[in-house]
């Protein structure tokens, strides 16, 4: 069957998008290897750097499309698209995966231009859903992880089960998509987090799952992205890629014995050890980031983050000492947050000397603990369809103040963040790393490339905040905040 995998940026932040660091769709790069090993001829349209349209498909003839969705600012273009392919090829079958999907199947399954859902991991189901369409020897009803529609009315299989093995699924099909356009390689090791964050989908969709590739398996994906891409960057695009401190230091162990010159970079849960973190430096990290989301006990407790405050400050410290770059993620304006909370996340991020950091505004995100705990409390009212979705998000990414804390005081913290984004990056590695600044006698290409990505990336961040406000001129100004809208946390590439 030809196989048409789509994701679509939101067209009103698309000349964003285009310039803005961007990252391989590798849940789709996973589908699409799969389905190829089946046999099946698969091609990926990625938006983010892919200049095409959906009429640009005439010609391959899909036989199937399918959407990945989260609940996001890009909601909005899967469903622009998802209408434009329906009307280029009314009767072609078009699916949607992912996190949005998965914890909202029957809302996302009413809608006429979707008729099959996946929920869960899409490999297996998606396949024989494709057997199912191509040859008709199985029962849709016997499909494990499937909604679709029947004479108008829903159907929502049971579930299926989460992929135990990972090591059994091919490597992802990088070449389906232009990988040097990106702004680096992200890869994915592993599924699932355990951890019961109150503002994380993970506790819906994966139900506390976790799953690994084996940290020989990793280092033959860096080589073979070395070899035919010439990687020298890599980003491991997980929850938590050190949960597992067994293959850590494994996979750490094998980059050093084998002498894999190779830099890369992860996010963390600011639990790590000094001598996890002294290996880690040895074997290439450069960068980690850590979601510390607030200096305050009491809301680190309401997120349900199971760590203290001063554990993450002893992590953090940890990864300075050793020359890894580290980035902060805070959340505020958290139901609840009151101004002592949200002093006290300014207080930590003064004892950490002002550290570079991602500063994320609270959005209710379906499939999390506090949205549902803001819809039991009366302050939420779900958007009763798909189309809804964009408007809720930034209805409640800028205009809507679920906490205690003044929309005056965030306004003014946030626009501080903006304001000093590069400067206060270049401050903080002065001060805490100053032999980084070697690299511009060692190898000036690479540092004034890096220093030109952090200086691109700060007007990035702040011409989108600007793209938004454009967005919602409709609002009144006084209850407009923004960081990064939407909840989204871009994740430069740090070498």
């Amino acid at each position: 069957m030809r196989v048409l995998l789509v994701t679509s940026p939101n067209p009103n932040y698309s000349a964003y998008y285009a310039k803005a660091y961007t990252n391989l769709p590798k849940g789709l790069l996973y589908l699409a290897s799969y389905l190829e090993q089946l046999g099946h001829e698969v091609k990926v349209y990625d938006g983010f750097v892919d200049e095409r349209k959906p009429e640009d498909f005439i010609d391959f003839k899909p036989q199937l499309i399918g959407f990945s969705v989260i609940t996001g600012p890009n909601l909005e273009g899967a469903i622009l698209q998802s209408k434009q392919f329906r009307a280029l090829f009314p009767a072609v079958p078009i699916v949607w995966g992912n996190v949005h999907t998965s914890v909202l199947p029957k809302q996302t399954l009413s809608e006429p231009y979707i008729d099959y859902v996946v929920i869960g991991a899409g490999e297996y189901t998606l396949a024989e859903l494709i057997d199912y369409l191509e040859k008709g020897d199985r029962k849709l009803n016997d499909i494990k992880g499937l909604g679709f529609k029947i004479d108008g009315q829903m159907v929502i299989n049971e579930p299926r089960p989460f992929i135990k093995d990972l090591e059994a699924l091919p490597d992802p099909a990088w070449h389906l998509v232009p990988v040097k356009k990106y702004s680096m390689i992200g890869i994915n090791t592993s599924r699932g987090c355990v951890h019961r964050c109150a503002f994380c989908y993970n506790k819906a969709y994966n139900k506390g799952y976790i799953g690994y590739l084996s940290a020989e398996r990793i280092i033959s994906q860096i080589e073979f992205l070395r070899q035919h891409y010439d990687a020298k960057y890599i980003r491991f695009d997980e929850d938590n890629f050190t949960f597992n401190r067994k293959r850590l230091r494994e996979f750490c162990n094998l980059l050093i014995e084998r002498k894999i010159n190779i830099s890369w970079n992860c996010d963390s849960r600011a639990d790590l050890s000094d001598a996890d973190v002294a290996l880690m430096a040895k074997a290439g990290c450069v960068a980690v980031g850590l979601g510390l989301e607030s200096g305050s006990q009491r809301g680190l407790d309401f997120m349900q983050k199971d760590i203290t405050v001063p554990e993450m400050e002893r992590t953090f410290w940890s990864l300075v000492k050793h020359k890894i770059r580290t980035s902060v993620y805070i959340i505020y304006g958290y139901p609840t947050e009151t101004v002592e909370d949200f002093n006290a996340t300014h207080e930590m991020l003064k004892r950490l000397d002002n550290p570079y950091y991602m500063y994320n505004r609270f959005v209710p995100f379906p499939g999390s603990a506090l949205y549902d705990y803001c819809v039991s409390q009366g302050v939420v009212t779900p958007p009763a369809r798909l189309d809804d979705w964009p408007e809720f998000l930034i209805e409640y990414a800028n205009k809507i103040n679920l906490s205690h804390v003044p929309t005056e005081m965030m306004t003014e913290a946030a626009a501080n963040w903006r304001a000093n984004y590069a400067a206060q990056r270049i401050r903080f590695t002065l001060k805490h790393n100053p032999e980084y600044f070697l690299t511009l006698f060692k190898n000036p290409l690479k540092f004034l490339r890096e220093v030109g990505e952090l200086i691109k990336f700060h007007g990035q961040v702040n011409k989108f905040y600007k793209t938004v406000q454009r967005k919602l001129s409709g609002f009144s100004s006084s209850s407009q905040d923004s960081s990064l809208p939407l909840g989204i946390a871009p994740k430069p590439k740090i070498s």
